[in-house]
């Protein structure tokens, strides 16, 4: 192992000591619940925003559908009188 990969774990396992410590702390506790609360009210945006733009974007694929369909239609038609 090199000594960069022990001292990234060790730093990572200081950090998670450090973390779980200040967790159980009644100063720290009140703030990490407010971090939490919000981080799950952004998650809950998020998630709102994309299923709007979900459905905007099949509403636009779907009249592209439409739209296309009714457009080589014609073509066809025309194509038909010309041949005829």
């Amino acid at each position: 192992m090199s000594l960069g990969r022990i001292v990234i774990f060790a730093a990572g396992a200081a950090v998670g000591v450090l973390g779980c410590y200040a967790l159980k702390s009644e100063k720290v506790r009140p703030a990490a619940v407010c971090a939490v609360k919000a981080g799950i009210k952004a998650k809950d945006w998020y998630v709102k925003q994309y299923e709007s733009m979900k459905e905007d974007v099949k509403s636009l694929a779907d009249q592209a559908r439409e739209k296309g369909s009714s457009i080589i239609n014609k073509e066809v038609d025309e194509a038909a009188e010309e041949s005829a």
